[in-house]
């Protein structure tokens, strides 16, 4: 006898639709119309292991062609045989919560703080609904477009996305998933602030000041400055010649202010 996990050929493809009869009740597999080529949608129906080792049987319906259906019931027994978890009840939500709850044993304070908020406020009112197993990089995509579009900022965004990849992560080393749909997620980068360098002239005239007030960090400054003054051009000074080794050190204790 062959047991139901050994059995590569498992499961039933048939055709059904909506009808119902005078009473409301749905025709199912009776339908007189089904006897027709194009009439209703192909379906299969297979039974699963679960953990407790009760029999589990997963639906699904609304394939255009009964090669359609044979199809994706070969890709669930090939999950299957490979060990990849299928539940087709489990949403996005379901499986965020779940992790969320999990994560909280080794995650900071803030951490699960931010977390949370990812999850509450973004990531379940978009993507919860969906299936997890049909959760797409075109979902993960479009999420990202309506909260550009809606103002928010990129590296919140982009932080906010990255908690959707770790979790989804989790699960296909849990061997819920067989990818990751938020790995690749295009986000643009945010404007790098542009930075504003001294002139010259101005670290000559702060390295001055310090050395007259006689601050304990003078020598620090110069020393942390004479490479970015060696690179410039020297200004007219005063006094002592002024040295590539000396660099600020020297000028800013000779240079007239």
């Amino acid at each position: 006898m062959i047991s139901m996990a050994s059995n590569p050929n498992r499961g039933r493809i048939y055709r059904r639709c909506g009808c119902r009869d005078q009473n409301g009740r749905q025709l199912g597999p009776h339908c007189p119309k089904l006897a027709r080529g194009k009439h209703g949608r192909w379906a299969f129906a297979v039974d699963l292991p679960s953990i407790t080792g009760r029999r589990r049987t997963l639906r699904r319906s609304g394939f255009a062609t009964r090669a359609d259906a044979q199809t994706e019931l070969n890709r669930i027994l090939g999950c299957e045989r490979t060990g990849i978890t299928i539940d087709d009840r489990e949403t996005v939500a379901n499986y965020l919560t779940d992790w969320l709850a999990t994560k909280a044993l080794t995650l900071k304070p803030t951490t699960m703080a931010r977390y949370t908020d990812y999850l509450t406020k973004d990531l379940i009112p978009a993507l919860g609904e969906i299936r997890l197993e049909k959760l797409s990089h075109h979902h993960v995509a479009q999420f990202i477009r309506t909260q550009l579009d809606a103002g928010r900022g990129p590296v919140t965004l982009r932080r906010c996305v990255a908690t959707l990849s770790s979790a989804l992560n989790d699960a296909v080393r849990q061997r819920r998933l067989t990818h990751n749909a938020a790995k690749y997620a295009a986000i643009p980068k945010p404007a790098r602030p542009q930075r504003i360098c001294w002139t010259p002239t101005e670290a000559v005239t702060f390295l001055q000041f310090c050395a007259d007030i006689n601050d304990p960090l003078a020598e620090l400054y110069e020393i942390l400055s004479a490479p970015a003054c060696a690179k410039a051009k020297p200004s007219p000074c005063t006094g002592t010649t002024s040295t590539s080794t000396a660099g600020c050190s020297t000028s800013a204790r000779h240079c007239p202010m």
